[in-house]
């Protein structure tokens, strides 16, 4: 299937969202974005973001610190069609990143939190000590990187000494596990992070018969050739990269 019709899916996909009221600004935000569409796919075959776009946030449940409340949550994507060993069953590119905010208020403070994921699709030109599939599902990314430098990210030396004790407590995060993952278009990264973040909200636009047909088109076309391509050693081995013996 060609990727010819890929912008004008985008638009037909911005319109399908902008008819709920918690997925209008990330419609919106795609009609925003045409014109950068054009200039990097007429010059690069590739879509991509030209900054963050709003989608909605996760629901409030199993969050942690405990007590915080969510403001928003955006995504940014690049996604190009071309330089790989078989480009018509994987991408040369599949990225994204979410960036969730959100506050906790306490008696002493007001604490700004910051989640961070991505998808990622590895360089195979290095040598990384750990196995990075080609497409992986990571925790982090540069927006985090940003995010823990700043001067009051705790703990980190902002942190005041607790009266009568000498530690804190936290959670740790560390780069693992790069999870393998499926190739993701626009189209399907922004219907990924929706289901994610609010079940309700992907179902309501997955019941509209015009979403469900640009979903499942999208889907057709890059997972259908990219699911009968793994029979095929040389795919399986590009994809998993030197997990696979």
């Amino acid at each position: 299937m060609s990727w010819d019709t890929l912008l004008d899916e985008l638009t037909d996909f911005a319109l399908s969202l902008l008819k709920l009221p918690e997925t209008e600004r990330t419609g919106q935000a795609l009609f925003d974005d045409q014109t950068w569409f054009l200039h990097t796919w007429s010059r690069d075959k590739m879509v991509s973001s030209s900054g963050p776009i709003p989608v909605p946030a996760p629901r409030n449940k199993a969050l942690h610190p405990i007590g915080c409340d969510i403001s928003g949550a955006y995504i940014q994507f690049q996604f190009k069609v071309g330089d790989t060993i078989d480009a018509e069953k994987m991408p040369a590119l599949s990225q994204l990143q979410v960036r969730v905010t959100g506050d906790a208020a306490y008696e002493l403070c007001v604490v700004e939190l910051e989640d961070h994921w991505r998808v990622d699709t590895h360089d195979f030109q290095g040598s990384p000590r750990e196995p990075h599939p080609l497409i992986h599902f990571q925790r982090g990314g540069h927006s985090q990187d940003d995010w823990a430098a700043k001067a009051n990210y705790v703990p980190g030396p902002a942190l005041p000494k607790r009266p009568g004790d000498d530690y804190w407590q936290a959670l740790l995060q560390s780069p693992g596990p790069r999870v393998p993952f499926l190739p993701l278009c626009p189209i399907l990264a922004i219907d990924y992070v929706i289901g994610q973040h609010d079940g309700d909200v992907w179902d309501r636009l997955r019941n509209a018969p015009e979403y469900r047909a640009i979903v499942g088109h999208a889907q057709e076309r890059l997972w259908v050739p990219f699911f009968e391509g793994l029979s095929n050693d040389g795919l399986r081995r590009l994809w998993l990269g030197p997990m696979l013996l």
